[in-house]
């Protein structure tokens, strides 16, 4: 059950990233898993879609990819489909 608390952790990593970005939805998240994580892929998409509903997040396909540290479960790249336009000037 650890799994709720890291899918709620990568979600906000996600947010972060996409307000960084100007993003207002995240299409794809890329994470990376570690061997010995304890983490299992099928759980975080089990619980994805009850804890990033309503936010931009919300939908977004999870894709999992094999991490070279064997300990490691992280966020390593995000899509986002739109941006904000830049406020700033020229």
């Amino acid at each position: 059950m650890h799994e709720h608390g890291i899918t709620q952790r990568l979600l906000e990593v996600v947010l972060e990233r996409a307000a960084a970005a100007g993003a207002t939805r995240v299409s794809d998240v890329y994470i990376e898993i570690g061997d010995e994580s304890d983490v299992a892929p099928q759980a975080l998409e089990h619980y994805w879609p009850e804890i990033s509903v309503g936010s931009p997040a919300d939908g977004a396909r999870l894709v999992f990819g094999r991490a070279g540290d064997p300990w490691a479960c992280r966020v390593v790249a995000i899509d986002v489909p739109d941006r904000l336009p830049d406020p700033r000037p020229g």
